[in-house]
């Protein structure tokens, strides 16, 4: 279910004037979706100019008429009903696509681009931003699933104080951080403490005061200066080498360096699948192990 506040912030982010495909990604409707009210509703708001070819309808008239037709918004949507569940349960590793996303969430690509077009960079929270890896454009996913769980719990607005501050900064992170499922980010946090720092991004960027020795504390980091490292990081994943180290090498391809130890052991040279060799340079080509994994179904085993 689409709830008023939520409707009416993505409305918010639409011009005066909107078109059927905008109204279908502001409600996670198809195109198809959004003829069939205007067919079926004599009330449904009139086209009043057009935009290029495309009729535009006045989106707050639009909002007005959904908001008093709310029933429809619950009936057959193709996004889930409970996105906060369907997060929270997700565990698609470390980067997405859009077709992961698609797939974990039960949304429709259009709402993947609904939410970066509404949440550009440069707004007050942006969608995180995707890195092109090869023919692939992926997104860090600790900073995606941050980005979702804020979106029906945003940064409290007017005087805050500290107490209430920090409620809202260890929302999610007092729920999850005993939950070693989610797995760890890029800068080796947990998903629990990369919710926090994501917290923190937005909360230093709407000018709020977070003790920085109080964040180092929470991501178990040396200090201050750590955070304002992480803090001035991409929030998009770094492009992939080609050849990765154990720990980097581990962590891509969804394993522990043990495991990545043990199959080099049992699996050497001369055998009659042997594990990826090392080149000169000591490091492994993450696309060959990836393959050797997916090959002898090793991957399940070690994860």
């Amino acid at each position: 279910m689409t709830t008023h506040k939520a409707l009416k912030e993505r409305f918010a982010a639409l011009p005066d004037r909107i078109t059927r495909e905008e109204i279908a990604g502001a409600t996670f409707r198809k195109v198809t979706g959004v003829q069939n009210w205007i067919n079926a509703y004599e009330d449904f708001p009139p086209v009043v100019g057009k935009r290029e070819r495309s009729g535009v309808r006045e989106r707050d008239a639009v909002l007005v008429w959904l908001l008093e037709h709310e029933n429809l918004l619950q009936e057959r949507r193709p996004g889930p009903r409970n996105l906060t569940g369907q997060v929270r349960s997700a565990r698609p590793g470390r980067v997405v696509t859009v077709v992961d996303l698609t797939s974990v969430l039960g949304v429709n690509r259009a709402a993947v681009t609904h939410y970066a077009k509404t949440a550009p960079e440069g707004s007050a929270d942006p969608f995180p931003p995707y890195t092109e890896r090869g023919r692939q454009s992926v997104r860090s996913w600790p900073a995606v699933r941050s980005w979702l769980l804020r979106r029906d719990d945003p940064l409290p607005q007017g005087d805050t104080s500290w107490e209430d501050l920090q409620k809202w900064l260890l929302a999610v992170y007092e729920v999850d951080k005993d939950d070693e499922s989610l797995g760890h980010d890029e800068h080796g946090l947990t998903v629990a403490q990369r919710d926090v720092l994501e917290r923190v991004r937005v909360a230093k960027a709407a000018r709020r005061r977070v003790p920085a020795e109080w964040a180092a504390e929470v991501l178990g980091l040396s200090g201050p200066k750590d955070v304002a490292r992480l803090l001035a990081a991409p929030v998009a994943p770094a492009p992939l080498a080609e050849h990765l180290g154990p720990a980097a090498l581990a962590r891509e391809v969804g394993i522990s360096e043990r495991s990545l130890d043990g199959y080099a052991r049992r699996y050497p040279a001369g055998c009659a699948d042997p594990f990826p060799a090392k080149g000169d340079d000591g490091l492994r080509s993450v696309a060959d192990v990836r393959a050797w994994l997916a090959r002898t179904g090793s991957l399940v085993q070690g994860s």
